[in-house]
């Protein structure tokens, strides 16, 4: 039985509170070591691989910087949170889709304004990624070099006016679709139906009890 994405919404910002509220390491480890097995339940690994690449440079430059006139101990609480924040949020976008996202928030009584900037941005970002290579490639295809050293910046920003135009025109269709579709209107029906179910508010209230223990033990 799939869970309601409200009660992993709850389950994620319940984790992530613990995560912003613990400073210290022990907890914050095995916090991440659970974070971690969560992660490889939903079937995440790849997507918390990929995370913790790009993180790394963070990761490292973090640990410097705390390391300078601090105990091995103190140093290492700021790295371990960041690294529990992103395996939290690595484990949360692998047990749920952006529709459900938006669905949730929508059923939460969050303006649709707000939860399409929300969802938008998520949706949308790895597409302008993708439209910012293909113009990439569509320069190398045309036998232009790849920009190196200080011509670098140059050439990317001559990139820029055919990445706003495609962007402008991809937010042009989607406002018309929007609006044909009756985007913000009273009434609007879902795709799918959720129904909190006992699982459901087991889980929800079981995280915010965990919580509030947590925070009295704190």
């Amino acid at each position: 039985m799939r869970r309601d994405p409200r009660a992993k919404l709850c389950l994620y910002c319940t984790g992530i509170a613990v995560a912003l509220i613990t400073n210290t390491p022990p907890v914050l480890l095995v916090c991440f070591v659970i974070a971690l097995l969560v992660v490889g339940l939903v079937r995440g690994l790849r997507r918390w691989l990929t995370m913790l690449r790009l993180l790394a440079p963070m990761l490292v430059m973090l640990a410097l910087f705390s390391a300078i006139g601090s105990r091995p101990t103190d140093a290492a609480a700021p790295v371990l949170k960041l690294l529990l924040l992103g395996t939290i949020s690595s484990a949360f976008f692998s047990a749920i889709t952006v529709d459900e996202l938006g669905d949730a928030l929508t059923l939460m009584h969050v303006p649709p304004s707000v939860a399409f900037v929300l969802v938008g941005g998520m949706r949308y970002a790895p597409a302008m990624r993708e439209s910012w290579a293909a113009l990439g490639d569509a320069r190398r295809a045309r036998g232009a070099d790849t920009p190196r050293g200080i011509r670098a910046p140059a050439e990317h920003a001559r990139m820029l006016t055919p990445a706003v135009v495609r962007a402008l025109r991809t937010a042009d269709a989607m406002a018309e679709a929007m609006e044909s579709r009756g985007f913000g209107a009273s009434g609007a029906t879902r795709m799918e139906t959720y129904r909190l179910r006992a699982p459901d508010w087991l889980v929800i209230t079981g995280s915010v009890v965990a919580f509030a223990l947590y925070v009295v033990w704190k």
